[in-house]
Order: C-alpha cells, then structure tokens, then sequence
C-alpha cells in the first residue's frame, strides 16, 4: 500500500522541525498481488494518524501513542509492527543491516543557491536516492535518514523513488530524524542527532553503518560492512579504505587519508586525518561504529570535533579497522569535477534502468569498478597523470630533501653556464613525468625542455606552464633513445644552437626503471647532446637506503607498482620486480661512478650522496676542472 497522501499533507511534523519517527503501513492484496510495505513518517508525540489493519481486514484509526500501549504479542498477532528492534526486523524481514544516511547537508559545491546537495541529479536520479537505492541492494533492514535543509523535499525524493518501483523496495523500514529546514551543522552534529533513535532500535552487539548522501557504493561493499562484527573484536569502528589512487577525480581539501602497516597488521589502519604527509590510502567516506562508539562521537558533537579528529584517537588505540574497497565500484560526489565524474561513470559504467513511469536512469549495481591499466603499474605509457601525482604526493615526506637538493644541485650547473641569460643553457628533462623537477629550474636555464614517452603527462605538462615562462618551455613526446633528432625536429634552431650549452638531466631514478638495453642507449644520447660545454646529469635513488624504501616507499605506494611480496626484494643487488611488471634498481655512490667512467665514458665532475639520492654530474672528457 502506498504512502497515504494524506498523511503528507496533513501533517505539521514534517513542515516543522520535529524529530520524526514512523511506522509500518501495512500490506493489502492489489489485484491478487502483494504490494510492498512501506514507511510512514510520523511526528514524535504528534497527533498524526496512522491507519492500522484489524483482524477483520477493515481499517481502523489509532494514534502513535495508541500504537505504543499495545503490547508486542499483540502487534505480532495482528502481524503489524511499529518501530520494532534492529534484530527484531531483521528477523521478520530476513534482511540485515542498520544504516545512517546523512542527508542533511545544506548545500553543495556545484549548486551552492538553493538546491539541498542530496537532491543533486546524477543520471536522472537524485544522490540521495542513488544512495538509498545502493542500502535497499545490500538489503539493509532500517535505515535512519537524516535530513535537514529542505528536508521535507528529501524525503519526498525518497518516497517518490520508492514509489516508482515498489517491488525494489520490498521489506525496507525508514526512519527520518528531521533536524530543520535552517540546519546549518556538520556530520558530526547530524550524527549526534539520531543518538536517541539508535538507543531505542538497535541492540549493542549490532554495528551501525554510516553512508553520506554525497556517496554512492556498490552493495557488495555495504553487505560486507553491516556483516561487521565490531564489538566481537574489540574494534571501536572500521573505515572503507580506498588503495588504487588512479580513479580518483576532483578530490576535495577535506580529503581524509589513511596510513597503514601492511607488515604489521593487515586490517589496521594506524592513522588518519586530512593532513597526512605518508599515507596508503584514502578513507572512502564509508565508516562502520558499534552504538557505545557513535554515543562517544555523539557526546563530542556538542563541541567543534570533526570526525577525522575522532577516528585519529580511535585509530591511536588499535582499534579502527579497515575494510578494503578491492576494486568494488563507489563514487564521491563532493566537487564539481567528482560530480561529473560521477556522471560520466554511471553512464559508461552504470545499469541503466526503467522506472514504472517509463524514465530511463542510471544506477551504480552491478559493475564493477573499471580497470585502471592491464598491467597495473607496469606500463610506463599507461600510467593516467592521476596516478603518478598520487603516487609523487604521496612520496613527498620521503623524497622532499633529496627534490631540495635537486633543484639546487641543477640549478648551480645552470648558473655556472649562463642562467637565464641570452646565451643561457638549454635544459633538458628526460622522462619529466608531470614536471615537477622542472617547474622550480624555469627560471634558471634560457630554455627548458621536458620529454616523457606518455603523451598523458606531456600534455598535462602543457597545460600547466606558468604564464610567465610559455614562451621559454616546451614540452614534447619521444623516445629518449633518439633524443637528439627528436630535438633538432621539435625545437627552434636558436635553442638547439651547437654554440648553447646543454644540460640534460634525468631525476627521481627515472633510470632506474628503464630496461638495460634502453638505458644504455639513453646514456649515450644524453652524453652526446651534452657534449664537452654542457653536463649530463642523473639522479639516482640510494642503494644505500633501499630496504627503507621498500617498507616505507613502495608498501605505502601500491598505486605505483602494485602489490609485492618479499621474493619481489633483491638486497643485494637493490633491485624490486613486481608481479605487475614494475622493476626499479637503486644504485650506491660507488656503482653511479663506475656507470659514469666505465659503462658511459664520462668524466664525473661532481658526485654527491644526499640521504635518499645519489647525484652525478658528467661530460665527455675534456680540459674543465672538477667541481
């Protein structure tokens, strides 16, 4: 039986700001066939009406409180039931599951006027609806929906979507905790809010699974989240972890990170917070608590808290638990560009789907979330520029002395043959990724010139020179074994003049992963484009610290070259081979100068062992000093 009209229309609960609460609408047969029950939102303490079936099958008016005073042997009699247990309804229905929807939220990035953010449109139907629709698949038995501004038109959204396939919806109780149409408070306050009702329905043992309006996760995910058996465990609460950076898109200032000890525990995360400096994941805006958690976080909400801050203190104790997404599809829906992200992959990765009034929309179910690269980081060609900004961002605290000592390193052989003057040298990047060694030297050589064989970064590097430099930078696509020729076919005449002076530089062990073959001919390109005027430098990882990097690198960087074992480690020859593909060596001081004197017949004219790198300069043998 449908939601009566009449009752949204008549009553005042649900234009005020009143707590709601509700009750089971009973089932009658329709043309010999059983409809859905659905949920009536009714006004706490309210003289709202609720129709209720007598044993005659005729229909009888009682008031909540008439409801309350009737014994729990009665309704089960009657075969009706008001707001009963979360296990209570889990056993009537067969379906399990608690869910906190927080729909409350004022506005969004996109529409920041007047349209509430979960009444965003994503493929014809609303986020807030996505999201129910996602707890309704994973046959959640209650879900408590928070709503706040607009809130009368949320749950309007909501019932509609339900009403428009009924038969989707079979068994699904709701509640709605209406905080007001001028609520302005955060997800903190919001989830203080339905304390109270999570007091009343759900048991201590059960876990309580939170879900924001602004998410959309495949079922598969929140099955295995309400299945959480929190409490059994001593865990306070379990976040959903995200490890695959690379389909990431528009990712907010409040992004929250996670850092894990894979080594250690495998289900642990052991920190987390917006301001990570080493992190292995993100929190995928998923967050399972036990009710003596979310009580604390609801104790807290009266002050300023924000729930990061409260799960760095969970996750100091041991007892925040991470649930992985393994590549299962979710969306966040919090920017402009996640939102069109979103869009976009509801309909290329989406099913799409009938409603009863014959509109087509898109909904998340069944796919799952697409490939990021057939070789999962061992294709230098297939690496998307999210990928490696992830995993440069994210290498950041490790490698920020030796990006430091780069730049200045580079940048005095760059002052030492003319700087930015007209007879300046040209500065060559190969293998520049998304530029970020060149980006702080612009403004030392005449010329800068990035080449990298992944047209993604070339172009991501073209669009992203300063304005003051777009006439001095190039960025170009080719293979570094014909470095030269690519240059002289590329480039203006007066930057490849043989009188200027080149300095080709290859950074961040860019070497270190090329196959032996290739970088024996890369060697020898840069060599000869330096020349006797110019220099050649490379800046190698330190063998000397390459079991540090293996465990806090390469473990906190799975996006980079993908998930490893300890057979993928060489100690002695400082070597790591993924099952990916990805191969990285890092080299000692020692073997850099052999490289240079021997292999490529270069006088090394400096050589300097910085904490994680190891910098050389060289030329082809001539008359200069060293330095």
């Amino acid at each position: 039986v449908y939601l009566l009209k009449a009752i949204l229309a008549d009553a005042p609960c649900i234009r005020q700001a009143r707590p709601l609460s509700l009750v089971r609408v009973p089932r009658m047969p329709c043309s010999g066939v059983q409809q859905p029950s659905l949920v009536a939102p009714v006004a706490e303490g309210g003289d709202v009406e609720v129709l209720k079936r007598s044993q005659s099958d005729t229909w009888q008016v009682r008031t909540l409180a008439s409801l309350r005073a009737e014994s729990k042997q009665d309704l089960d009699a009657d075969g009706i039931a008001s707001v009963a247990p979360s296990a209570l309804l889990a056993e009537q229905t067969g379906r399990k599951g608690v869910g906190i929807l927080v729909a409350s939220a004022p506005s969004h990035e996109v529409d920041r006027a007047q349209q509430p953010q979960p009444l965003l449109e994503l493929g014809g139907v609303s986020i807030v609806s996505h999201a129910l629709w996602q707890l309704n698949s994973a046959h959640f038995a209650l879900v408590i929906v928070v709503v706040g501004f607009k809130g009368d038109q949320v749950q309007q959204q909501l019932v509609a979507h339900i009403k428009s396939h009924p038969s989707v919806f079979e068994g699904l109780r709701l509640k709605f905790v209406d905080l007001g149409k001028g609520w302005r408070g955060g997800r903190v306050a919001s989830l203080a809010a339905c304390i109270p009702c999570v007091e009343e329905l759900v048991g201590a043992p059960e876990s309580i699974v939170v879900v924001g309006a602004d998410h959309i996760f495949d079922a598969s995910l929140l099955q295995e989240a309400a299945s959480l058996d929190l409490g059994g465990d001593g865990d306070e609460a379990c976040v959903l972890v995200e490890f695959d950076l690379e389909g990431m898109r528009g990712l907010p200032a409040t992004t929250v990170y996670c850092a894990t000890r894979p080594l250690h525990g495998a289900d642990r995360v052991y920190s987390i917070g917006p301001d990570l400096e080493t992190y292995s994941g993100l929190e995928a805006g998923l967050i399972v608590f036990t009710p003596a958690t979310l009580g604390k976080l609801g104790d807290q909400g009266r002050g300023a808290v924000r729930v990061a801050s409260f799960l760095s203190e969970v996750a100091q104790r041991g007892t925040l638990r991470m649930l992985k997404t393994a590549g299962r599809t979710w969306f966040s829906v919090e920017t402009e560009e996640s939102a069109e992200f979103t869009s976009n992959g509801l309909r290329r990765c989406g099913q799409e789907y009938v409603l009863a009034d014959g509109r087509k929309v898109h909904l998340v179910g069944l796919p799952r979330k697409l490939e990021t690269s057939p070789s999962d980081g061992g294709e230098w060609a297939e690496f998307s520029v999210e990928k490696w900004r992830s995993a440069v961002y994210t290498a950041k605290s490790f490698f920020q002395e030796l990006f430091v000592d780069t730049t200045d390193f580079i940048g005095r052989l760059c002052d030492e043959v003319g700087g930015r003057g007209e007879e300046g040298p040209l500065l060559v990047e190969v293998g520049c990724g998304t530029g970020e060694a060149l980006l702080p030297l612009m403004d030392r050589a005449r010329y800068t010139v990035g080449m990298d064989f992944n047209p993604h970064f070339v172009e991501f590097c073209r669009q992203n020179v300063p304005k003051e430099h777009q006439d001095s930078v190039r960025h170009i696509i080719g293979d570094a074994q014909e470095l030269a020729t690519l240059l002289n076919n590329e480039l203006p005449p007066a930057w490849v003049a043989g009188s200027r002076p080149k300095i080709v530089i290859c950074v961040g062990n860019t070497i270190g992963i090329m196959p032996k073959e290739v970088r024996k001919n890369v060697y020898q390109q840069m060599k000869n484009l330096a020349g006797r005027d110019g220099y050649m430098v490379i800046v190698y990882w330190n063998g000397n610290r390459f079991g540090d990097a293996v465990q806090h690198f390469y473990h906190k960087n799975p996006q980079l070259c993908g998930p490893f074992k300890g057979e993928c480690i060489d100690l002695d020859t400082c070597t790591l081979t993924t099952p990916s593909g990805y191969c990285t060596h890092w080299t000692k001081p020692e073997e850099a100068r052999l490289i240079f004197e021997k292999e490529v017949d270069v006088e090394v004219t400096c050589l300097l062992e910085k904490g994680n790198g190891v910098l050389v300069a060289g030329r082809m043998h001539g008359n200069r000093e060293q330095m």
